[in-house]
């Protein structure tokens, strides 16, 4: 180390160096006074300051996770304003299930108003998911759950929609894996409501109301039958018959009615419809006109059934069935989507009515007989059916022979039953006598083998489905009866142009004079006519023939000849002549009936299996201490409506039955619940980690006042300091001042 050249005297080096001392501690104190610390370094005091340092990193870190915590706050809050929210939208979707209760009718309006409400009630669930999708933070979505789904395998629900008549097959609210076997049983046997049926018969005046038939295996639907009647008293009855797009009009004359009431039966509406179903009553003028309150237009409505089930099955063998013959609101089979809820989800198909029974099950059946004619025919039997291979329609035609007055029918018939199906057609003929029941015979053999069908038949029907040419003029000699005159004097030469299908009365009035005869005609059905001829002394002196033109009534038009031999007597009053005389019979009415074979039926299964996996991507995992021993981690719950959240499921089967509305309110009541669990699980993570924010604050504050006083410096001793500090320097200059006066004194010397 250099020396210093200068020696310094023993004072002024003393002064020297307490100065220097001093100056060192003054700059010692003015640094602890613009850094407010005591400590500056880890020279100063190893100790305290590493321990200081050490607070203050703690407590940065801890600043640090403040903005971490926060942003966790924002995220749940937006979670827990889109469950508010959800929860309005639920009350919404409450809401509409009450107003459908409310309107619980099978009327179309109330079908209608059914169907708008599960509507909106979808489009109000809809709704909730894209709010639930919407309700996400900076990247973390704590309403949409784990993302786990189960859906319908594509390989089954292209197995289901296979089936002829079911198509779009899915499963909704699936809430675990199953199976749902899809089965359709049922021959598709059509009937009508009895309550709507004895409603109908009462309110319209109709009577022996019959639906009946076997549905179209490539046309059937489902739809209602809607009767209309116009026409007052004393008017024309006619009747609209509606099924679906379907309508037939026929209308029913009053000389109609007095046909029917002359040959003791009735007026008889009946049509087969392209969907399969047959629909006839009988007509009666005075029972309609008797009905009150219709002035003369009435509609009435009746439910249609069909015997078909469309059968879901599950694994655990829990079974649900919409039926075709259930009563509309009970769980009846309709046209479009059909669901099948289970606790494990809720299956869903939409039927095509028009096919659906392509695809069940069902043994070979013959129909009851149909068309105007039906109630010509008591019981059908086919022997050994099963053997039956196409369906067939079968229809039946009769000409009649020897007409016998006295029971007003034919003797005898010759039937023939023609049967035309896919497999070809076929016919037999064979003559029945009335009173028996006549097997006609190898009607099917032609065919199929062995199926013969056996028919009894009611003769008094027959004959208005049989064809016959109308009575020769030997035939209605045979009727003649007469009062006061020789009958053998009495001959018809002709009958022509009477009424067809029926028998008219004829009675002819005589009246003489010494010069003339007249013969007046008169029928049951309100015809007229009169001829007048000469003769002489009450005789005739030749034989005398003479037509009658008839005027008015339903024979109207028709001629009636007779001859009356030469000598006959006639007395001026109290002759007369009777007869019978038959129309044509021009098969007025038809029988049909249905063969159905035997069908295999079809089946398949609908399987859900999990179709995304679980992910703890939403989950928010928040931090609250700087070494992350302590944290919360809030759990993404479901609020979708599918099957892992709130198991709301879409409306089913357009609410047409309060089960389907019942379920959606015990779904709703449920979805509350979750959703209160839901927010309650927020609002109890979002006060924990508010809670944690506020102490981390404030531990922060701690953890820097900590630091602080271990090098802190206290401004009033370290000021009191420089001040002695400053003090002291100055003294030690001037002593230091004093100490060099000597060497001064000395120079002046010189």
């Amino acid at each position: 180390m250099a020396q210093n050249e200068v020696q310094l005297a023993a004072g002024t080096r003393s002064n020297l160096l307490l100065l220097q001392r001093t100056t060192a501690s003054l700059e010692r104190t003015q640094l602890r006074l613009a850094t407010g610390n005591k400590i500056n370094s880890a020279l100063e005091g190893p100790a305290s300051f590493f321990a200081a340092k050490g607070l203050n990193q703690r407590a940065g870190d801890l600043n640090g996770l403040k903005d971490g915590i926060g942003q966790a706050i924002s995220t749940i809050k937006s979670a827990d304003t889109g469950i508010t929210n959800i929860e309005k939208l639920v009350e919404q979707a409450r809401g509409l299930t009450t107003q459908a209760l409310g309107s619980l009718g099978t009327d179309a309006s109330s079908v209608s108003l059914r169907e708008s409400l599960a509507n909106q009630y979808n489009t109000l669930l809809r709704n909730i998911d894209t709010l639930a999708k919407d309700a996400g933070y900076q990247g973390k979505n704590l309403l949409v759950g784990s993302g786990l789904s189960i859906d319908a395998t594509s390989s089954s629900k292209a197995a289901v929609n296979a089936l002829a008549g079911i198509g779009s097959a899915t499963t909704t609210n699936v809430v675990s894996a199953d199976n749902y076997k899809i089965t359709v049983t049922g021959d598709g046997a059509i009937s009508g409501s009895s309550n709507d049926i004895a409603r109908a018969q009462s309110d319209r005046g109709i009577s022996n109301l019959e639906i009946s038939g076997f549905a179209s295996t490539t046309n059937a639907n489902y739809d209602s039958i809607t009767i209309k009647l116009s026409g007052g008293t004393g008017k024309d009855k006619t009747f609209t018959v509606t099924e679906g797009n379907e309508t037939i009009t026929q209308t029913f004359s009053a000389l109609d009615s007095q046909i029917a009431v002359s040959n003791g039966v009735d007026l008889r509406f009946s049509h087969k419809f392209t969907s399969g179903t047959n629909v006839s009553f009988n007509v009666d003028f005075e029972a309609i006109e008797d009905v009150p309150d219709t002035a003369g237009v009435g509609v009435s409505v009746i439910e249609k059934n069909v015997d078909l089930q469309l059968i879901v099955t599950n694994q655990n063998g829990e079974i649900v069935t919409r039926d075709g013959q259930n009563l509309l609101g009970q769980g009846k089979l309709s046209n479009g989507e059909n669901a099948f809820a289970f606790d494990s989800g809720t299956a869903r198909v939409v039927v095509d009515e028009r096919q659906l029974l392509q695809s069940s099950k069902y043994d070979a059946a013959v129909g009851t007989a149909y068309g105007t004619g039906a109630n010509a025919v008591s019981t059908i039997n086919i022997a050994t059916i099963s053997s039956i291979s196409a369906n067939y329609a079968v229809s039946i035609a009769a000409v009649g022979t020897s007409f016998d007055y006295q029971t007003n029918n034919f003797t005898t018939f010759s039937v023939t039953a023609h049967a035309d199906g896919a497999a070809g057609s076929a016919a037999v003929t064979v003559a029945v006598s009335a009173g028996a029941t006549n097997s006609v015979e190898n009607l099917f053999a032609a065919l199929v083998s062995g199926a013969d069908a056996s028919i009894a038949f009611n003769f008094n029907e027959l004959k208005f489905t049989a064809s016959a040419a109308q009575a020769t003029a030997a035939e209605v000699s045979t009727t003649l009866t007469g009062q006061n005159i020789s009958l053998g004097a009495i001959a018809v030469l002709s009958a022509e142009s009477f009424a067809d299908n029926t028998v008219t009365s004829v009675n002819i009035t005589i009246t003489a004079t010494s010069t003339s005869v007249t013969y007046q005609y008169t029928d049951e059905f309100g015809g007229t006519a009169s001829q007048t001829v000469a003769i002489s002394g009450f005789s005739n002196a030749a034989v005398q023939s003479f037509t009658f033109s008839i005027q008015g009534g339903l024979n109207s038009g028709a001629t009636f000849v007779l001859s009356v031999a030469s000598g006959t007597t006639f007395q001026a009053t109290g002759q007369e002549l009777n007869f019978k005389v038959r129309g044509e019979f021009t098969a007025d009415r038809a029988i049909s009936f249905d063969v159905r074979k035997a069908n295999a039926g079809s089946s398949a299964i609908l399987s859900t299996k999990q179709a995304t996996d679980a992910s703890d991507a939403n989950n928010l995992a928040v931090q609250l201490n700087e070494t992350n021993t302590s944290n919360v981690t809030v759990i993404s719950q479901n609020v979708q409506t599918n099957g892992q959240g709130l198991k709301l499921d879409f409306a089913q089967n357009g609410w047409n039955d309060r089960s389907d509305i019942d379920n959606a309110i015990r779904q709703l009541d449920a979805a509350k619940l979750t959703l209160r669990a839901a927010s309650s699980n927020l609002s109890t993570n979002l006060n924990i980690i508010q809670t944690r924010e506020d102490y981390t604050k404030e531990f922060s504050d701690v953890l820097t006042e900590g630091a602080s006083k271990l090098v802190a410096a206290d401004q009033n001793e370290e000021g009191a300091n420089i001040l002695t500090l400053q003090t002291r320097q100055q003294l030690g200059t001037i002593s230091l001042s004093l100490a060099n006066q000597a060497q001064q004194a000395i120079l002046r010397l010189f």
